[in-house]
């Protein structure tokens, strides 16, 4: 039975600069999650844009039944309170921390999707003694190794359009308002190797997700990405909780030996890679069944 409820985080630094616990602010930032069973082993889900939580509808059924899953939707999306600031993933990374604390968590194992994987990496950079491990889906981490293509390569346009600004709007804002699910699908469709396995009735439930201002808070996580190369070239140091990256077989399976050295040579004594096969970048949707497999055997490993 999963059960849906917001978290309220305290914490307010402004940016991926601001260490220190010291500088937090009462910031009263909520974050949506839905929870799956009551088992001993805290398991967190982060999705990518252009999805919600939603997007482990078929994983979450199919995990070891030891597992209490908290799958999170990212600040300013889905059920989470609107946000309008600190989308860089090193001050995410602190809503998440303290939200899992209020709800008692401790060294959760973290496995994120898109900008989700970013989060997942910048709380591990941030609490490295308090993870139990992490798992990146198909995505190379900013700044680390593995992704520098993705900012210059054509088939990746859309980051630069996400990030540019028409006066004090993202232009993508002025353009994408009202077409949301239009340009969900199109963008779905592009990295996808079964995109009938993500309907037109769940890119609608994404696009409610996204309505209104939450349609800026996705793009803003893009505008924060030089924020996150930064801390990621500067948080760097032997880090001892393990790392599996399960890389799509039709979308960034290329890369995955540079990532895997990258994320060793800033720390991480325990990288191991693995491949969904038959799948493009949508690995929940496209192969819940493996995904869910993989994330067991995680599990059992840590």
């Amino acid at each position: 039975m999963a059960t849906v409820g917001n978290v309220v985080s305290d914490h307010g630094q402004s940016g991926a600069d601001r260490d220190d616990a010291s500088h937090r602010q009462a910031s009263a930032r909520r974050l949506g999650v839905v929870e799956y069973g009551r088992g001993t082993v805290p398991l967190v889900l982060l999705h990518g844009w252009p999805q919600t939580s939603y997007a482990w509808r078929h994983v979450t059924p199919l995990l070891a039944s030891d597992c209490h899953t908290l799958a999170y939707d990212l600040p300013g999306i889905g059920s989470s309170e609107p946000a309008i600031d600190r989308f860089d993933k090193w001050s995410i990374s602190g809503d998440l921390h303290a939200s899992l604390g209020q709800r008692g968590v401790q060294r959760p194992l973290l496995v994120g999707h898109g900008m989700g994987a970013q989060v997942a990496y910048a709380y591990l950079r941030r609490y490295p003694t308090q993870v139990r491990g992490v798992m990146l889906l198909d995505t190379p981490i900013a700044g680390v190794g593995g992704c520098e293509d993705r900012f210059t390569s054509s088939a990746f346009w859309h980051i630069g359009f996400h990030q540019t600004m028409s006066g004090d709007t993202g232009l993508a804002e002025l353009l994408i308002a009202g077409r949301e699910h239009r340009y969900f699908r199109s963008h779905i469709d592009r990295f996808a190797a079964h995109p009938d396995a993500i309907s037109d009735a769940d890119v609608a439930i994404y696009a409610h997700g996204y309505k209104g201002q939450r349609l800026a808070a996705g793009f803003a996580l893009y505008r924060t990405i030089p924020l996150d190369i930064a801390s990621n070239e500067r948080h760097t140091g032997t880090v001892d909780a393990p790392i599996q990256l399960a890389f799509a077989e039709y979308c960034h399976a290329t890369v995955l030996p540079e990532v895997a050295v990258g994320l060793g040579e800033a720390g991480s004594r325990y990288v191991a890679t693995s491949i969904i096969a038959d799948s493009g970048h949508w690995v929940a949707e496209e192969q819940p069944a493996k995904v869910a497999a993989a994330i067991n055997r995680f599990i059992a490993s840590t």
